[in-house]
């Protein structure tokens, strides 16, 4: 943002459509003219024209002239009238004027010179300055380059030098604090009440910052989201783990502002070290050796994830880039600025920690990692045992069936659940006594959900046409309602077989999968299927050459179905390239199985 003060009107549009490059429809249509004159001129012209790209529009409306649609609470006949509770509850915002300022806060490294500091360091600096600073009035940061006022500040002095001591003492400057616009609180309530259809996003975003600044001590804040930094992690077996944790905002309704809870779930990688991660990841032991292909994988999935070391003494972070060659063959020359006496000599990097830091590493097969640290795009190649995973980082790979199975059974709850759930949660806040909310008079009436007017309907009815009998009417309750043996009759199976597709099988896989391939015919069989042929069983690996072949085969031998048996660290991956291939390219029938969900289950067959 500048220093110049602009419309608030012109800050919200633009900000609300920054992500659209094009101009609205009706923009354009009033930048839109075409006279005669210009027409034939254009005409007449004998040089051959470059035909112009057409202007594209976007068919997204204007978030910011959006205007609340109104419910039809009041209106309906049909079915019976209940109050239902919604995770809402009403706030009230007394009129002020809150004044908005761009600050920089960045890191000085040994060297003397400014870096990026990171989120935490930067709230700690924030909240230094505020202690120090007695003559300040109430202010508030979100974390980034912005911090909000009720009052205009004083003058800070600026720079200010502020030293942080957690492992080590580090150094920072707060370098500009420039004021670049003000809010109105009363814009919201004039929205509300339809004075303006201009929608107030950055008033709401001054107010969601200013809820989240009593939370950050205890919980962990991403956007929205909030997650207690002391609750441990659920195991996702894989190296990341589910947090439990609840989501708040500031909603804009007929009935005046409210403030949205609700419960939610999100995957992070679990600190551990990184050859656990390593491990848990590929579910196997990597110790004993890991493939070329594996790393590749992995890299592409956690490009950038935070790392840091510990070997100096003090946290360094770096982000991960990449894989190398194993730290007892990874070899670079000694540089001047290292106190020793064998500058310019070849070294390992298992060599070198062994004398420069005197450790001895336990693994120095396993590759190193190539580790950016800050915004350099120099490599720093660090033996993969002494590197960790850094805390709270979201993990955005999907889950596997195995997992969404087990995140399920923490995140649906029955109704009377999730409102003890919340209203826990709003009890725990203690927004009475908050004392950034009584800076700007806000009360939350946090004593019970807001109520609205609804209408229980008589389910509809599902209507069956079969042959011969007309049309068969089915009553719905509950969401549910039976078929009553009303099936088509299977076509009997004379040709099919299982392929399984996953690492080399040991005594233990093979036992599973022949017990499957004995009973699974003999459960077919007991529930209507006519099966007159025997269940053959294919092993291959996951590489596309292998699944593409063992695809092609099964229906040259015209195989009427092919149970397929997943067991893979990247199982997404193969079972969307089968279905691919057996779907579009070579149309074979096929029925994927996970094999961990296999192995649970094969005494229930």
């Amino acid at each position: 943002m500048t220093g110049e003060s602009e419309d608030v009107s012109d800050i919200v549009q633009r900000s609300a459509r920054a992500s659209s490059a094009f101009p609205m429809l009706s923009e354009s249509m009033r930048s839109l003219s075409v006279s005669e004159a210009s027409a034939k001129e254009t005409r007449s012209k004998s040089v051959h024209q470059r035909p112009s790209r057409r202007t594209l529009c976007s068919a997204v409306p204007d978030l910011a002239n959006l205007t609340p649609v109104h419910r039809p609470d009041k209106g309906g006949h049909k079915g019976r009238s209940v109050d239902v509770y919604t995770n809402h509850f009403r706030v009230d915002i007394a009129d002020a004027t809150v004044y908005q300022y761009d600050i920089e806060i960045v890191m000085i490294n040994r060297n003397g010179k400014p870096c990026l500091a990171r989120k935490d360091d930067r709230w700690e600096v924030v909240q230094t300055i505020i202690k120090r600073k007695k003559d300040l009035p109430t202010i508030w940061y979100d974390e980034g380059k912005t911090v909000y006022s009720k009052e205009i500040l004083p003058d800070l002095g600026l720079p200010i030098e502020i030293s942080l001591t957690k492992e080590e003492v580090k150094k920072f400057c707060l370098t500009k604090c420039n004021l670049v616009q003000q809010s109105r609180i009363q814009s919201i309530h004039d929205y509300i009440r339809r004075k303006t259809t201009i929608r107030p996003q950055e008033t709401i975003r001054i107010i969601e910052t200013l809820f989240k600044q009593r939370a950050q001590s205890d919980l962990i804040s991403i956007r929205n989201q909030f997650y207690d930094r002391r609750r441990e992690l659920e195991d996702m077996n894989d190296g990341r783990g589910m947090a439990k944790g609840f989501y708040q905002a500031l909603f804009l309704t007929q009935n005046g502002p409210t403030l949205n809870i609700n419960l939610t779930f999100t995957c992070f990688y679990m600190p551990m070290k990184f050859v656990d991660f390593i491990c848990k990841y590929l579910r196997r032991d990597i110790t004993r050796g890991v493939r070329q292909n594996e790393l590749d994988l992995l890299a592409k999935s956690i490009r950038n994830l935070q790392i840091e070391t510990m070997h100096t003494g003090r946290r360094i972070f770096y982000r991960f880039h990449g894989f190398g060659r194993p730290a007892d063959q990874l070899k670079f020359r000694r540089n001047e600025s290292e106190d020793t006496a064998s500058v310019g000599e070849e070294i390992s990097v298992a060599q070198y920690f062994a004398q420069q830091h005197k450790r001895k590493l336990m693994f120095p097969s396993l590759p190193c990692i190539n580790a950016v640290k800050g915004n350099q795009n120099k490599p720093n190649w660090l033996p993969m045992e002494m590197a960790s995973i850094v805390e709270w980082q979201r993990a955005v790979r999907p889950l596997d069936k195995t997992q969404r199975g087990a995140v399920s059974k923490n995140s649906i709850l029955r109704p009377d659940q999730r409102y003890e759930e919340i209203m826990k949660i709003v009890r725990n806040n203690q927004f009475d006594r908050d004392r950034y909310l009584r800076e700007l008079n806000i009360q939350v009436h946090d004593k019970e959900m807001l109520k609205v007017k609804a209408r229980i309907i008589t389910p509809p009815k599902i209507t069956y046409r079969q042959r011969g009998r007309g049309e068969i009417p089915e009553s719905i309750q509950g969401g549910q309602w039976r078929i009553r043996n009303w099936f088509m009759s299977t076509p009997p199976i004379n040709n099919w077989g299982i392929i399984y597709f996953g690492d080399t099988p040991d005594r233990n896989v093979n036992g599973v999968l022949q017990e499957f391939q004995n009973q699974f015919p003999s459960l077919l069989g007991r529930t209507g299927f006519t099966i007159n042929s025997q269940l053959s069983l294919t092993i291959r690996g996951t590489s596309e050459h292998d699944i593409m072949t063992a695809l092609q085969e099964a229906a040259k031998n015209k195989w009427q179905l092919a149970i397929i048996v997943l067991k893979s660290y990247d199982s997404a991956r193969v079972y969307d390239y089968v279905k691919q291939s057996s779907n579009r390219s070579i149309g074979l029938m096929t029925q994927c199985v996970n094999y961990q969900a296999l192995e649970r289950n094969i005494s229930k067959l």
